[in-house]
């Protein structure tokens, strides 16, 4: 075997290029009776067998990724996407080829590509199709969620704390000698030291600060597409504050989630909570819009994926969903951080294919905890 090894050994998860193709590799083996040529088996139907067998290894391997929710729906109709794979997967491409004449046995390495976009629209009609739904489904939910970029992370050296103690111990062995006029004393006198050392290990937490990232859009965007995956009916929180007469509030939640607030913390003030939960009790909205989405995606700098050379983004989401009866809320489920890559042609692309990947698991959660 050549490079197979290798490649085994980066199967580790899934990577998407855009928003519609996700990338996964699988592995195929077979026993084949016969010789081997170019190092693949004579007979064609052995070297297909093989391959059919690495695309259900990429596609397990994609599934396996999928969030609670949505793997309770593709277990209920594996099946039917197990039988139709090569609707999903699009195409493929050969890694490595392994030909064992003396095992008889074949191996074949692929990259599959996978249609995620169909996959996550034949979800969504098996959802509807079969009753399944989100708590939420038909609901409309409004969303706070700020797009923040990290400027700085401070980490901290680990404090060690020592501490000793010595403990001396003194033995004494005496003989003594008498005869009818003198006593006499014999001696002999062993010091012993012991040493116990020990201590404690103390570390800060990171330090972040933040900026306001000017994605925004990208943040509504794939919050919203999540949230219409999942069948309700998405709303913008500035929306809902015009509405209510709160114009202006969700830009000073995204101030407060930056740290411009009077204790430096970031995240939202408990004057801006109380006046984002009076606006539900609005006349101009109340019992039509009952829940919200409020929390933080981030992104990291971009970097440089060793394994493709594409500009790799890191983006972070915490999220709470919140709903509102009578002027009352109560926090149903909070999610985060929860943390995904996005990989493309330039920063923008990747970032945007981390938000959208972020925004699906964060939903998902939230809807699974409810």
């Amino acid at each position: 075997m050549k490079l197979l090894p290798l490649f085994i050994a980066i199967l580790l998860m899934p990577f998407s290029i855009n928003s519609a193709t996700t990338y996964s590799t699988g592995v195929g083996t077979v026993e084949f009776n016969g010789k081997c040529k170019d190092n693949r088996p004579r007979s064609k139907d052995d070297h297909f067998k093989a391959i059919e067998k690495a695309k259900k290894a990429a596609w397990d391997k994609y599934t396996g990724k999928f969030s609670a929710e949505k793997m309770s729906n593709y277990m209920a109709n594996s099946r039917s996407f197990v039988s139709e794979l090569d609707k999903y997967i699009t195409e493929y491409a050969i890694l490595e080829t392994d030909c064992s004449k003396s095992r008889r046995v074949y191996t074949v390495a692929i990259k599959a590509s996978i249609n995620s976009t169909m996959v996550d629209v034949t979800l969504a009609q098996y959802n509807s199709s079969t009753g399944a739904s989100s708590a939420l489904k038909g609901k409309r939910v409004a969303y706070y969620i700020v797009a923040r970029k990290v400027s700085s992370a401070k980490s901290f050296d680990t404090k060690n704390t020592t501490q000793s103690e010595k403990i001396t111990m003194i033995d004494s062995d005496e003989s003594s000698y008498s005869d009818d006029t003198s006593v006499s004393f014999s001696g002999q006198t062993t010091e012993r030291s012991k040493i116990t050392t020990g201590g404690s290990a103390v570390k800060k937490s990171e330090q972040r600060e933040y900026l306001l990232s000017d994605n925004q859009a990208g943040v509504d965007n794939a919050i919203a597409n999540s949230l219409k995956r999942i069948q309700t009916r998405p709303m913008l929180g500035a929306s809902i504050d015009t509405r209510t007469g709160n114009d202006g509030l969700f830009d000073t939640i995204r101030q407060e989630f930056i740290g411009n607030t009077s204790n430096g913390e970031s995240n939202i003030s408990s004057n801006s909570f109380v006046t984002l939960v009076a606006g539900f009790d609005h006349p101009a909205i109340s019992g039509r819009v009952e829940h919200f989405l409020l929390g933080t995606m981030d992104a990291g700098p971009p970097r440089i994926d060793p394994d493709t050379g594409l500009t790799a983004v890191d983006v972070y989401i915490n999220a709470q969903l919140v709903w509102v009866d009578d002027g009352f809320e109560e926090i149903l489920a909070f999610v985060g951080p929860i943390a995904r890559t996005g990989l493309g042609a330039d920063e923008r692309l990747a970032e945007n294919q981390a938000l959208n990947l972020a925004a699906d698991m964060a939903i998902d959660e939230l809807i699974n905890k409810i």
